[in-house]
């Protein structure tokens, strides 16, 4: 095909931009994969290198399709490969505001629309084009969605990666409009909405993307940097792997003992707008909330309860209390944080979320400690502040 660039004739041919296309997506992709297994393996960051593997795969499924066109098991490939990466952003982006990841369902999606290509295979290249399209479509704008809600939406690379995804989601909605009403061959979509049109839409989304991922991998890390509570300053609070031996040793204890009376609340402490906190007044100041925050707890827990630090500088305390105890205990450790400042010399006080649950029959406590995060996701959601879990309290302070 020929296209005009700055007033010449330049010839572009499809294998060409596919293979432009590829060096781009593996150069971006190399280097977040890279920067995860050496510096960020934390659970968004493995799901959205995850994403850029695939991306990888996607661009080398379509360029050998180019290359060699009866290879059509390599759109199937492709088609599924590019729908697994939009569903793998949007489970990162699930997993950064805390939420439940729902990995399966992103697979199943690039699955499902692989399988549609190979069992459609004598369309050629558009081979189950249009549920390629709208499986695209809908991880797209999943993932749109998802950076501006919960934890993310506070962020601006979390809206400009909103923003990104909306604009991809955008462009494949109408290509599957075209594609369903007038077909791939008609003007209109050879013109505007083609692979070649496609490839540079992808160049720049994979260019943006990944740099907005960065970023905002790097604030969760903030959140997440060693400070002196992690450093063995404050050993009244156990590591989160110790805390999670110690939890799951007392909930089934407690659910084998059985006795009425006895049961056992979560309560999850984090501090709102940390990351903020640390780029407007500095580490000093952020790590002296979170030792303020960790004396409150400490302070107002039972002295029965086995206490333990989060990897987002958060606090767990485990109570053998009923849940109206629990919410007591909450309450004076935001009434504690109230009473005192951060900074006596700027009076500043530090903001909480609090999230109790109480463990289910049969619940480990990976399984509670996921529940506790989304209920500490959705105060966030709210503007934080709030003491969440308990059916008579979710009102400010």
């Amino acid at each position: 095909m020929i296209r005009t660039f700055m007033g010449g004739p330049v010839s572009l041919d499809l294998p060409t931009l596919l293979l432009t296309g590829g060096l781009v997506v593996t150069l971006c992709g190399t280097i977040f994969v890279l920067s995860t297994v050496l510096q960020h393996n934390d659970v968004p960051s493995r799901l959205w290198s995850a994403a850029f593997i695939l991306g990888i795969t996607t661009m080398t499924s379509f360029a050998v399709w180019a290359v060699v066109p009866e290879a059509t098991i390599s759109v199937g490939i492709g088609n599924g490969a590019l729908a697994m990466s939009m569903g793998f952003i949007w489970s990162g982006s699930r997993a950064f505001n805390g939420r439940n990841p729902m990995t399966v369902a992103s697979i199943a999606g690039g699955v499902i629309i692989a399988v549609a290509a190979w069992v459609d295979v004598a369309s050629g290249s558009w081979a189950g084009g249009l549920v390629f399209l709208l499986g695209v479509t809908i991880f797209a704008l999943l993932a749109a969605v998802e950076s501006f809600s919960g934890r993310m939406r506070r962020s601006l690379n979390a809206r400009m990666l909103g923003v990104i995804m909306a604009l991809v989601g955008g462009f494949f909605a109408a290509r599957s409009v075209v594609f369903a009403t007038a077909g791939p061959d008609s003007v209109a979509f050879r013109t505007y909405l083609d692979s070649d049109v496609t490839t540079f839409v992808t160049i720049l989304f994979v260019i943006t993307a990944s740099t907005s991922m960065g970023a905002l991998r790097t604030e969760n890390t903030g959140q997440r940097a060693p400070r002196p509570l992690d450093t063995g300053e404050r050993d009244e609070f156990v590591s989160p792997e110790k805390f999670a031996r110690a939890a799951d040793d007392r909930l089934e204890r407690l659910e084998r003992r059985g006795r009425s009376g006895e049961s056992g609340v979560l309560v999850r402490v984090e501090i709102d707008n940390l990351s903020e906190m640390n780029t407007a007044f500095g580490h000093d100041f952020r790590d002296a909330a979170v030792r303020l925050v960790g004396s409150a707890v400490r302070g107002e827990s039972p002295v029965s309860a086995v206490l333990g630090r989060t990897a987002s500088s958060g606090f767990d305390a485990l109570l053998f209390d009923g849940l109206d105890r629990a919410l007591e205990c909450a309450q004076r450790i935001r009434s504690s944080l109230v009473d005192t400042p951060i900074d006596a010399s700027q009076g500043l006080r530090v903001s909480v979320t609090i999230a109790l649950a109480v463990p289910e029959p049969g619940e480990r406590f990976a399984e509670l400690a996921q529940r506790v995060s989304r209920f500490i996701a959705d105060g966030h959601a709210t503007g934080g502040n709030v003491i969440v879990g308990h059916p008579e309290e979710f009102s400010r302070a």
